[in-house]
């Protein structure tokens, strides 16, 4: 009886020693007054560290502050009701949506989710649908649409007063993208390629932000730096103990709001209620590279300039200047691991690599060394990172030679009768 008594001591002792190890082990992980955040285990992504509050305003600012004060210092900024009398605020109820006349054909289809958890990996679980009929059905299912903003709701959206600028609304702008559903919708905790400002025209939303600069490394972004496969809803602090240590912003919006969010700033999004939001995204280095050159911004906010004035290339495009070509590049390598010499080639020529004229490879050769500093053959985000600028200057030089020539190219390979380049003409010439 002793000895089982002894055993069952001794095998109770080994326990609470385990336990004990396994906080010293954690608190060790967490730092050495953050193991009480540990309440946050399991619960929803933000609820495990210190709150912070961001700034706030009741308008758009001017061009020239919201740049030299928020994206230049790369500080968040929600700014209350600032697009509560925009006409997409006012009218964009389903019966005012359900009224509008639609453009023939594809010009009236929309992208949309199957599921309300976003998902930033299968293309092919989005599909099209007509707008109208979206609107029918979006209220009893899990659609919801993710999509650039159709040319026929283009008017009815003002650019941001703090976005008006001549350099911006003609070459800087990215993308504007329209988000639409039921509610209930969540993102997982992601990073975007380009400056943000989220407008939202109805429902509710909420945002958790996070500083890159001070917290990149505690959040486990593990699909190629650029968004996480950890479970929003319920965070198991075991599997990633330092979000215990991070800052997080939390922001509610409501309709008429909007958001800056700062490039590359990691944050998780929720929707409430029917929800209806549009993002507007610019690109990062070529927007700072014109504030430093003197952007051309009117005094007063123009309420009649609406996204129809904008020129809208896309996330893929890029502006022949050594910030646009960065931008460019970073933003495809933010979901791609590494690019190929081939491939940039074939981007930039829009032509098979095998049809571009020797001497025009011979340049995107000297140019891609430049850029591959290890030479190992691909050319990678941190290689990007690590880019001077005056190497984005000679690269940009370079791909403005490259685009002369090819430019007398095409024109030669037209005036020999072939109307397909990418046949191998260059013999030819």
């Amino acid at each position: 009886m002793g000895s089982r008594c002894l055993s069952l001591l001794s095998t109770v002792l080994l326990c609470l020693l385990c336990v004990a190890h396994t906080q010293s082990s954690l608190s060790m992980d967490l730092g050495r007054d953050e193991f009480v955040n540990f309440k946050g285990h399991l619960k929803a992504f933000g609820e495990s560290g210190k709150r912070l509050d961001v700034d706030v305003t009741d308008k758009f600012p001017p061009p020239e502050e919201f740049f030299s004060k928020f994206v230049q210092q790369s500080r968040p900024l929600k700014m209350s009701s600032a697009a509560r009398d925009t006409r997409a605020c006012r009218l964009w109820s389903d019966d005012y949506l359900l009224s509008l006349k639609l453009p023939d054909g594809q010009g009236s289809d929309v992208k949309v989710e199957r599921t309300k958890q976003h998902n930033y990996r299968i293309d092919e679980e989005n599909y099209r649908i007509n707008f109208h009929d979206f609107l029918r059905i979006y209220n009893n299912t899990e659609i919801y649409v993710v999509d650039g903003v159709p040319e026929f709701l283009r008017a009815d959206v003002m650019v941001p007063c703090s976005l008006q600028c001549h350099e911006l609304i003609h070459s800087r702008m990215a993308n504007a993208k329209m988000w639409f559903s039921s509610g209930g919708t969540k993102s997982g905790v992601h990073t975007d390629t380009f400056d943000n400002i989220h407008c939202l025209f109805r429902g509710q939303k909420t945002f958790v932000l996070v500083d890159p600069a001070l917290h990149r490394e505690k959040v486990d972004l593990n699909h190629k730096g650029y968004y996480s496969d950890m479970d929003v809803d319920s965070v198991d602090l075991t599997l990633y103990p330092k979000l215990a240590q991070v800052e997080f912003y939390h922001i509610n919006m409501t309709a008429g709001d909007c958001l800056y969010i700062p490039y590359r700033w990691i944050h998780q999004v929720r929707s409430y209620n029917s929800n209806i939001a549009v993002n507007f995204w610019w690109n990062h280095y070529s927007s700072l590279d014109a504030l430093e050159k003197g952007m051309s911004c009117p005094d007063t906010c123009d309420h009649q300039l609406t996204l129809q004035d904008v020129a809208l290339p896309g996330s893929d495009a890029f502006s022949i200047d050594h910030a646009g070509i960065r931008d460019w590049l970073v933003n495809i390598l933010i979901s791609t691991e590494s690019l190929s010499q081939r491939f940039i080639v074939e981007e930039i020529s829009g032509i098979a690599a095998e049809a571009v004229p020797e001497t025009v490879l011979t340049i995107f050769s000297q140019m891609f060394d430049q850029l591959d500093s290890n030479k190992d053959g691909m050319f990678t985000l941190e290689e990007a990172q690590q880019t001077t600028q005056e190497e984005w200057k000679n690269i940009a030089s370079d791909i403005a030679v490259v685009n002369a020539m090819l430019d007398e190219f095409y024109r030669q390979a037209i005036a020999h009768g072939y109307h397909d380049t990418h046949q191998h003409v260059t013999d030819e010439l």
